[in-house]
């Protein structure tokens, strides 16, 4: 059965699709990144979270595990300026590597502002059977240029292209961040908030539709928390993505859910770790 590679992985970013509320907002959109003052920043050094992720075919029954998905936040500094590295580990468990022969172990890495949040750079290294290759996205804001830089290890010698974008439209929060961004505010249904987002390069504009509030049973316990739906495509395949953010201090990501063209792929929070609270699941098979 062919899949496409790395649908299952990058959810969210991660990860956000074509989601319409009932009502149409009578409101102009909040900027998600801007000038404006922050409610508070939920996340913290040495936070971790994990999460199953499950796919379900058209046409199969039931859902399987595809894999498991580890973000983690530390502080650091990029050329001389004090930033988040937020890290991404994506890689394939369960049926999807012994029936469908996908191995997948793939890294992310996003480097954002400690204090305006907007992404200076993000990296993807691409492992996937014998697709092999490094993505490495730089927004440089001074010089209004956003440069591309991409290798193909599976190629011998490996091939390399690089790109220069020119035009930065506004603040960017490229695929991994835009995780955390959407945590910095107080989401209320019936909100609604715009970003420039980049996935490999060229920046869109997309929306946040905050819907509901909803309980959500997870394996590590039950979270209230608040849906939210993105409009204008999060991934460059299209296809809609849902995301619920629990509604306590720290506002987790704890379920998401994206259409994708082979089915549904969906994915819980099974393991979190902070200085204040550590929860996790441990399966033994």
């Amino acid at each position: 059965m062919a899949v496409r590679r790395g649908f299952l992985f990058i959810l969210v970013p991660f990860v956000f699709l074509g989601v319409v509320l009932v009502a149409t907002p009578q409101k102009a959109p909040l900027e998600l990144l801007g000038n404006g003052p922050h409610h508070s920043v939920p996340f913290q050094e040495g936070e971790k979270l994990r999460y199953e992720v499950n796919w379900k075919p058209l046409f199969l029954t039931p859902a399987f595990k595809a894999g498991e998905l580890i973000f983690s936040i530390h502080q650091s500094e990029y050329k001389k300026r004090p930033t988040y590295t937020i890290s991404v580990s994506a890689f394939s468990e369960g049926l999807l590597s012994s029936i469908v022969g996908l191995k997948v172990r793939d890294y992310f890495e996003s480097n954002i502002d400690r204090e305006t949040f907007r992404s200076y750079r993000l990296f993807r290294q691409i492992r996937q059977n014998k697709r092999k290759r490094d993505l490495e996205v730089v927004f440089d804001y001074d010089s209004d240029t956003i440069l591309v830089h991409e290798t193909n290890l599976a190629k011998d010698p490996p091939e390399e292209v690089h790109k220069k974008i020119d035009g930065i439209p506004g603040p960017i929060a490229d695929i991994i961040s835009i995780f955390y961004v959407a945590r910095l505010h107080l989401l209320e249904p019936g909100q609604e908030y715009q970003v420039h987002m980049s996935e490999r390069g060229k920046a869109r504009q997309i929306r946040l539709q905050v819907q509901t509030r909803e309980k959500v049973q997870t394996e590590i316990g039950e979270f209230n928390a608040v849906r939210v739906s993105t409009v204008g495509g999060l991934f460059r395949d299209g296809g809609d993505f849902r995301i619920w953010y629990s509604t306590g201090p720290f506002r987790f990501p704890v379920q998401f859910e994206a259409d994708v063209k082979f089915g549904t792929v969906y994915g819980k929070l099974i393991g979190l770790e902070t200085p204040q609270e550590s929860r996790s699941i441990i399966r033994i098979d």
